[in-house]
């Protein structure tokens, strides 16, 4: 069983109501996988591969994910409780934040189909910058926070929304040019997984992150250096 398996398998289990039916297997082969790559010119991070050879998924799903660190899930004041169903305000000593994810999957059920989708979902209209045609896909949202996954090191990376303005306006990058787009997300931009199946262990588990670090701390550590 693949790591994307594994963790899809723990999702299902932990949030059954997040689904609307049983896991069922990808329709998408190794042969539509090379037509996704020739079309988008990248080839897709390996733990990428797998998802997408694994199960079919929602088109768009909330999960939640925890973090640690002192990054910038440390100036979020609320979490969310899941006896109240809702945000609150962070205990005075915790570990870090829990919030929502909106996690969204390109659909298709095959490699024309699922580019086609891609190009049409996330390719730049005009005065944004061209993430895509720079070799980031977007995953989603997380308070507030665009996530993209980083097709050339493979690594999640985030930016604020206001920040993606920011690019543009305040930084003088050119959002029309793919390599201006690239330098800028891998030099200013912070990398919170180091590849896809971290991410897929963030949404699907609810292990704590710290997202400085790129890495799942130990319920030891947790213990010793993230508890205030």
């Amino acid at each position: 069983m693949t790591a994307a398996k594994k963790y899809l398998n723990i999702l299902k289990e932990r949030e059954p109501e997040r689904w609307q039916g049983p896991l069922t297997e990808s329709a998408l082969t190794e042969q539509d996988l090379s037509e996704i790559e020739k079309g988008l010119g990248y080839t897709l991070p390996i733990p990428y591969r797998e998802f997408l050879l694994s199960y079919r998924m929602p088109e768009d799903l909330t999960v939640l994910v925890s973090f640690c660190g002192d990054s910038f899930a440390n100036s979020w004041e609320d979490t969310f409780s899941r006896e109240e169903n809702d945000y609150v305000p962070r205990p005075e000593y915790d570990i870090g934040p829990t919030v929502e994810f909106e996690w969204h999957n390109i659909k298709g059920d095959s490699g024309t189909e699922f580019l086609e989708n891609l190009k049409k979902e996330q390719s730049a209209p005009n005065g944004c910058p061209c993430f895509l045609e720079a070799g980031f896909i977007k995953l989603g949202n997380v308070y507030g926070y665009l996530t993209y996954l980083d097709l050339v090191n493979g690594g999640v990376v985030t930016i604020h929304e206001e920040g993606v303005y920011d690019m543009v306006i305040a930084d003088g990058v050119n959002g029309d040019s793919p390599s201006e787009v690239r330098n800028y997300m891998e030099l200013y931009r912070l990398y919170i997984c180091k590849d896809f199946n971290d991410f897929l262990r963030l949404a699907c588990t609810g292990d704590f992150l710290d997202e400085n670090e790129a890495k799942f701390p130990t319920p030891e550590e947790l213990e010793r250096d993230y508890s205030y």
